[in-house]
């Protein structure tokens, strides 16, 4: 993530798109609020979606004894077994595409470009990271959908990276 904005923030400097002031700033702290805004998917999971698994249930059990950090812990460790993740989701990535191209054409604020960049840059590393084996079955992104084949999901990953490589560069 972090360099990803930093190739960024320097191919811009270079090109004389942008300067280092505090707009830089706020753009690089909403990158890292977005960035770190898609893990509070796992908090979702366990206490509004499926708040009757026992994932849930001991999670829940840890925040009412005051116990947050341990809870946190608990939610990111046992993070295989969330299956039907809202923001790890074909459907989210959608949205996301169409907040960011909203974003890209009709917000000024530098603090909402960069948060939604670093909320992107998170979904497609996690999409792409799944794609190719990683600790997830990229299968679980396309929950919401019925029917889904291998090669429909190699086109909706391509597409997504595509739509995102497009759509970083005005963020």
């Amino acid at each position: 993530m972090f360099s990803v904005l930093v190739g960024l923030a320097l191919l811009r400097l270079v090109l004389g798109q942008t300067r280092v002031d505090l707009n830089l700033i706020w753009w690089w702290l909403g990158g890292v609020v977005g960035f770190l805004f898609v893990f509070s998917d796992r908090l979702i999971y366990a206490l509004a979606s499926n708040p009757e698994e026992v994932l849930s249930i001991k999670i829940k059990e840890l925040f009412g004894k005051g116990k947050l950090i341990d809870g946190l812990a608990l939610a990111f460790s046992e993070r295989e077994k969330q299956k039907h993740l809202i923001m790890r989701s074909a459907l989210f990535v959608v949205i996301w595409v169409v907040l960011a191209v909203f974003t890209a054409t009709s917000v000024g604020s530098v603090f909402a470009r960069g948060l939604v960049l670093g909320l992107g840059t998170h979904l497609i590393f996690d999409l792409i990271w799944d794609y190719r084996g990683g600790s997830r079955d990229v299968e679980l992104w396309f929950w919401q959908v019925k029917n889904i084949n291998k090669m429909e999901i190699d086109w909706f990953v391509r597409i997504s990276m595509v739509f995102y490589f497009l759509l970083v560069w005005f963020l």
